[in-house]
């Protein structure tokens, strides 16, 4: 497995690289609705609740450093009520990644790996509990430049299954650029954790519309 990891990631460094420094922010709110099906010591709950709006941030660093793969970090807050189920997913992603395509053929592809590290705090029922996570995931970013306009299409995927637990964390985003630094930005993400940690053995779904600026300097 570690030479397999060893050989992937000199086969990325060998074919992507950025050709100018870069950085970018972005800060925004989701609107998730939430869906909990699954067991919290024993107490178990399947239902369907509206979550909480939550603020969302990341930053990515990109340079033409051969071999060092580009940083971005992002974090989020996922929360959501209902009188069975409380639930609340605090996360942060660390990604190192390559650039196979920097405005080819107006595309922008990146490829990496991702460490989320989680905290969850659950309530089923009469039960509570509170569980520290960290898992790794494939990232995929890919983005389409509509020609002539300053507007991007496209989405970003964080998947991976390890052990008994799984994420497949899915955004599809339109991107608006204007000619002062900073854009707005608008889509749709949906986040599924199926979680077989400690007393957690749940499948919880985050899903709903976001809104956001950026900058890209």
């Amino acid at each position: 497995m570690k030479k397999a990891l060893i050989a992937s990631t000199l086969l990325l460094a060998g074919a992507a690289q950025a050709d100018i420094l870069g950085l970018t922010a972005e800060v925004g709110q989701f609107s998730p609705d939430v869906s909990f099906d699954g067991s919290l010591n024993s107490q178990s709950a399947d239902t369907d609740f509206s979550g909480e709006d939550n603020t969302y941030f990341g930053i990515a660093f990109e340079h033409p450093v051969p071999l060092i793969p580009n940083v971005r970090l992002q974090g989020s807050t996922l929360e959501g009520k209902s009188t069975d189920v409380d639930m609340k997913v605090e996360s942060t992603d660390y990604t190192l990644y390559y650039e196979f395509l920097d405005g080819l053929a107006w595309i922008d592809l990146d490829l990496g790996i991702s460490i989320r590290d989680m905290d969850i705090d659950a309530r089923v029922n009469t039960s509570r509990e509170s569980e520290s996570i960290v898992l790794p995931t494939g990232y995929l970013s890919a983005y389409f430049t509509i020609p002539t306009l300053p507007i991007q299409i496209g989405g970003e995927l964080k998947t991976l299954s390890a052990g008994d637990s799984s994420i497949n964390d899915t955004t599809f985003k339109i991107k608006y650029q204007s000619p002062f630094i900073v854009g707005v930005e608008g889509g749709y993400r949906t986040a599924n954790f199926d979680i077989d940690e400690g007393s957690i053995d749940s499948e919880i779904e985050f899903d709903g519309f976001f809104v956001g600026v950026f900058a890209d300097f």
